[in-house]
């Protein structure tokens, strides 16, 4: 026994011992062209004596190595790989034109070793360690007539939603966390920045009253109009369409930056940019479906209050508080005078998709305020700016204004009547407005933009 083991190095000796593998097997599998590196590696790895034996079984022990050709030799010396690793391979049953193949492609003479060792020896052991995780075991979700929501899965320590959460990874909130995983970027982490307790309704009542505009609008509703109500109506769906377009884009940015322990938050926010994606593609199908066309773009003043905003609060009270409450204001008048039925529909379900974000944002809004008492002012002043950039836009952007006067008046004669709508729209949201943030505890009516306290009355 001693002469069979004086070729074995001490190290592999040492590590044989380590792992339980017999000094005779190491000497089997060196003289079947193993290496000593190779061996030390797969007990590193796991691999098991009884399965090293199985493996040179079956590929009949200490059988002669097979020579490659002189082409495949060159090749694999100018590929890097050695020359036992290749009669390994042959040995194994590898066709040389395969092994030239992979050579081509750039797979190195350690992947290959690797590949190599995945189809037999240096199959792993099973782990099932990961069955003894301590999660809350027998836990039970149970569905109610509304079905298996998000609320009903929340139970136990699964609905606890820190205030702080400290992992920068995509671990899902419950889960157990492994040490080592690389942190994903997300730049939020406190749930008062993104938080409401509506989020996880929201998201449920957004999936359940989805609708389609290819196939759910009536379109052949839509009849010739005369030329300046249609131009009118297509001005407006092109303002409509620009202003979802914005939003959605917004999120979009938004979105990848909130971390997992808040995924109600992260799931209803992408049923948000979905439907502003339905928004810009059913505005945009309305103005494209009589003989008409796009509009003038908008000025862009309003948008970039939002698009410059620099935290997430800031951004979701402007846009969903604010300016949102303007739209849904546009979208009722939009169906109280809609000319057919396709546009009744159109901004009846946009009615009930924007109705959900401002509900986000209130509610988002009042969570942060009564929880961090000290951002009043901070808020105000977010406010400030976006009221004022509005007012930009009011004095700037005369084809959106006019647009709408006509749609509502019925045709450019009757553009005075229409303006006078247009004002009582404007009026009833910016009303809604600030009864919203007087919900949300943010009272406002002595600090609203004085452009803006005109159409009030103030």
């Amino acid at each position: 026994m001693a002469n069979e083991t004086a070729t074995i190095p001490d190290t592999l000796r040492a590590k044989a011992q380590e792992k339980h593998w017999p000094l005779d097997l190491v000497q089997q599998a060196l003289g079947a062209g193993a290496t000593a590196e190779q061996l030390i590696g797969y007990m590193d790895q796991g691999v098991s004596a009884d399965q090293a034996r199985q493996f040179l079984a079956a590929q009949g022990g200490a059988a002669a190595a097979v020579e490659p050709s002189p082409e495949l030799k060159a090749k694999a010396e100018q590929a890097g790989w050695p020359l036992e690793l290749v009669q390994r391979a042959l040995s194994m049953g590898a066709a040389e034109e395969d092994l030239a193949r992979y050579m081509d492609m750039g797979v190195t003479a350690e992947q290959a070793a690797q590949f190599m060792t995945g189809g037999g020896a240096g199959a792993p052991e099973l782990d099932l360690s990961w069955m003894q995780v301590p999660t809350e075991w027998n836990t039970r979700a149970r569905p109610t007539k509304h079905g298996l929501t998000l609320q009903g899965i929340n139970i136990g320590k699964y609905g606890e939603v820190p205030d702080v959460w400290e992992y920068q990874t995509e671990m899902p909130r419950g889960a157990v966390p492994i040490a080592g995983v690389e942190g994903m970027g997300y730049s939020i982490y406190q749930k008062q920045e993104v938080w409401s307790d509506a989020c996880a309704p929201l998201y449920e009542e957004a999936i359940q009253r989805r609708w389609r505009p290819a196939t759910d609008v009536p379109w052949t509703s839509i009849e010739p109009l005369p030329d300046d109500l249609e131009r009118a109506i297509c001005q407006v769906c092109t303002h409509l369409s620009e202003k979802a377009q914005v939003e959605a884009d917004v999120l979009g940015r938004w979105e990848p930056e909130i971390s997992y322990g808040y995924h109600e938050v992260k799931l209803y926010l992408a049923t948000v940019i979905f439907e502003d994606a339905r928004a810009v593609e059913v505005f945009r199908k309305r103005a494209l479906s009589n003989g008409g066309g796009l509009g003038l773009q908008a000025p862009g003043w309003s948008f970039r209050s939002v698009v410059d905003a620099r935290n997430f609060s800031e951004m979701a009270t402007i846009q969903f508080v604010l300016q949102d409450s303007l739209t849904l204001a546009q979208y009722a008048y939009g169906e109280k005078y809609a000319r057919n039925a396709a546009e009744k529909y159109i901004f009846t379900r946009a009615m009930q998709d924007k109705a959900r974000h401002i509900a986000y944002g209130i509610t988002h809004l009042k969570y942060t305020l009564l929880h961090r008492t000290d951002r009043r002012e901070e808020f105000h002043r977010y406010l400030d700016k976006g009221e004022g950039m509005l007012v930009m836009d009011d004095t700037k952007d005369s084809a959106t204004r006019e647009a709408f006067a006509i749609y509502f008046g019925g045709s450019r004669e009757n553009i005075a009547e229409g303006l006078r709508l247009h004002d009582a729209m404007r009026r009833r949201g910016l009303e809604q407005y600030l009864a919203r943030l007087k919900w949300a505890t943010l009272g406002r009516d002595d600090r609203l933009h004085p452009g803006l306290r005109a159409f009030i009355g103030q």
